[in-house]
């Protein structure tokens, strides 16, 4: 019953960062040689980080055990995993059952898998050097930029034989926040 992937086990996790800068302001680029110019469309950069990962593993218990309070977990009967999961119903809680009593169950840990991720952090970033040792920073930073819900897997309850079984209650990233900042170096 031990037997299973670890509860932090990510079966795929990518994150990739960039930052991008607008060719355009600079010396020896577009609009280079007009400096008023320069100084308003130059010094723009597009950066961020994308973070794409897989569902945590999760294990199942029983609402009530069948012990007299020993560790109880339930039978597996099927698969449990649905073809269009959602937080209403994230597994299909009639593929476990209870088990005769005094015996465990054969549902071994870390049998199914929560919810992936899928998360954007956006800047848009505006430097103007005012001197040559004194620059100003505008940025705008968008968290969780395409507000994509990820639910999470801490929220699923994994009691069969409750009333909820199956069901996600809570989010693991915040919803979409915006940020603005201006910031002077020297």
């Amino acid at each position: 019953a031990g037997y299973g992937p670890s509860g932090f086990d990510h079966t795929q996790r990518f994150v990739g960062s960039w930052v991008y800068q607008l060719p355009v302001g600079g010396q020896g680029q577009a609009l280079g040689n007009n400096p008023a110019l320069s100084r308003l469309v130059g010094g723009w950069e597009f950066d961020g980080i994308g973070t794409l990962e897989s569902g945590f593993p999760f294990s199942l218990s029983l609402n009530q055990g069948v012990h007299n309070g020993a560790p109880s977990w339930p039978d597996r009967i099927c698969s449990g995993q649905l073809s269009n999961p959602d937080p209403a119903r994230w597994f299909n809680t009639s593929c476990f059952v209870a088990p005769p009593a005094n015996t465990y169950g054969n549902a071994a840990r870390g049998l199914l898998f929560g919810p992936k991720l899928v998360e954007f952090d956006l800047s848009m970033v505006k430097n103007t050097r005012i001197t040559e040792r004194f620059n100003l920073q505008f940025r705008a930073d968008a968290f969780n930029a395409f507000n994509t819900p990820a639910f999470s897997v801490a929220g699923i309850n994994r009691s069969i034989g409750s009333a909820t079984a199956g069901k996600i209650t809570s989010t693991s990233i915040d919803n979409r926040e915006f940020q603005f900042a201006l910031k002077l170096t020297f």
